[in-house]
């Protein structure tokens, strides 16, 4: 992968992080879908790929490039 193909699947990932503690925080006010961890097996995944990815880039000689949504 390049650099920038990292970088946007870093992108992707913060993005469906945020998307789950979105998720989780409006799921704690009515015990709905989401507030008993149904979403912990997707984090845990989520976080492990992050730190693979960003192994691959430093190796690369990149660096992560954050991008504000």
């Amino acid at each position: 992968m390049t650099e920038q193909q990292l970088n946007d699947r870093l992108d992707d990932i913060q993005a469906r992080l945020q998307w789950i503690a979105d998720t989780e925080a409006r799921a704690a006010w009515i015990k709905g879908f989401g507030a008993n961890g149904e979403f912990d097996d997707e984090r845990t995944r989520l976080i492990d790929e992050t730190d693979r990815v960003l192994n691959e880039l430093q190796k690369a000689g990149g660096s992560p490039q954050f991008k504000p949504k």
